[in-house]
């Protein structure tokens, strides 16, 4: 028979805990308890009671106690049932962290058992592991600190729950973060226009505007992949960012879905310029495109994905990830240049539009960054920038001496 009881909070507020007998342990032949605290009336207090005996007498209660679940449970019954107000992206992320390593490094762990020596021994195993990470030696500090962060977000969960009583996560100590390299990694001017020349001869005529777009225009890959027709104002030379591509979503059982997004903040989502350049190439694209199906002119309500092939066995699907980054390579090393990500064809842009003297608050906006400290980066990047700004000083020093001579 199950026992509830009041009492009070620090602040005053009634609350009540539950009781209940789940027989003998067979090991030490004293009687099991069940306690739970926090509920706020004595009817929610008593359901819960109502559905524990339930399941005591079904002989279910030991999978759902808290003191048998594992983190590998935990975690599913969070990702499924708690984690809903986060864009789809971040579940993919914390999925993956799960999946890949904390499911299979420490899954087995009781949750309520899980300590901090613990995770500190887990934390460090990360930065050692052989075969994974880039290096192949372990993971990078960036990923490590997500998977960290993914456990630890769980687990704050787990305490509101009244399933454990401390984060073990919380007083993690990592290594000393690796020195980030003072100018990301880029192409010069010249360097990029190597780069559109080798992408005019792919075989795919969609690369050179798919690649103009990133390094002219400083757009994400997710949301090049995710442009629709009806995004562009050719008239006014600007593209609307509205969404993104979900692309690491697009795998396994969904491999042939198009996964869309908002974008990846609020401030993502922005009405940007294109160079004349990015407007003629789509244009042309356009015009090759739709004379294949007979479709003329460009209409502004056509709500098509723009990214799609023409050619090959792939003739008529949109383009996914990992075509994007093969092609990548692809070009560079038709036109001889060093292997940059994709994604550091916004470092590129953003460089080139700091060495053209654009102000920090506007490459800010033109990137989609949330925040201007994400734009530092590029606060001094080029020797162009810092002679530009000390011969500013010394104008105005002249300016000075004038006056006062």
């Amino acid at each position: 028979m199950a026992s509830i009881k009041p009492y009070n909070l620090k602040s005053g507020e009634l609350r009540y805990e539950v009781f209940i007998s789940n027989g003998i342990d067979p090991g030490t032949k004293r009687q099991n308890k069940i306690h739970k605290k926090g509920f706020k009336s004595w009817d929610e207090a008593n359901n819960y009671a109502k559905i524990t005996e339930g399941e005591i007498a079904k002989g279910d209660y030991q999978k759902n106690d808290v003191k048998y679940m594992t983190i590998e449970q935990f975690l599913k019954i969070w990702i499924t049932d708690y984690k809903m107000k986060v864009k789809e992206g971040t579940r993919i992320v914390h999925r993956e962290n799960i999946r890949m390593y904390i499911k299979p490094y420490i899954g087995k762990f009781k949750l309520t058992k899980y300590s901090r020596a613990d995770h500190q021994k887990f934390i460090n195993k990360l930065f050692t592991l052989e075969g994974k990470g880039r290096s192949q030696k372990g993971l990078s500090y960036n990923t490590v600190q997500s998977v960290n962060a993914t456990l630890s977000n769980a687990y704050r969960k787990a305490i509101q729950l009244s399933y454990v009583n401390e984060n073990p996560t919380q007083f993690v100590e990592f290594p000393l973060k690796p020195k980030a390299p003072k100018v990301p990694p880029h192409y010069s001017a010249d360097e990029v226009d190597q780069f559109y020349e080798a992408a005019k001869k792919e075989h795919e005529p969609f690369w050179y505007p798919f690649f103009l777009l990133i390094f002219d225009c400083g757009l994400r890959k997710a949301e090049v992949m995710a442009l629709r027709w009806s995004d562009f104002d050719f008239a006014k030379s600007f593209v609307s960012v509205e969404r993104e591509r979900l692309y690491r979503a697009e795998a396994g059982a969904n491999k042939d879905a198009i996964i869309i997004d908002e974008t990846k903040t609020p401030s993502g989502e922005r009405d940007l310029p294109i160079t004349q350049r990015t407007k003629f190439a789509l244009i042309e694209f356009y015009k090759y495109f739709y004379d294949k199906i007979g479709i003329t002119p460009l209409q502004k309500n056509n709500s098509d994905y723009i990214f799609i092939y023409t050619t090959s066995s792939s003739k008529g699907k949109i383009v996914r990830n990992r075509s994007v980054n093969g092609a990548s390579v692809r070009i560079a090393k038709r036109a001889k240049l060093p292997q940059i990500k994709v994604h550091d064809g916004r470092h590129t842009f953003a460089i080139r539009m700091r060495q053209a003297g654009v102000d920090l608050d506007d490459i800010k906006d033109l990137l989609g960054h949330k925040d201007i400290s994400t734009t530092q980066i590029y606060a001094s990047v080029t020797p162009e920038v810092k002679e530009r700004s000390m011969k500013k000083f010394e104008e105005y020093l002249e300016e000075q001496k004038k006056k006062h001579s």
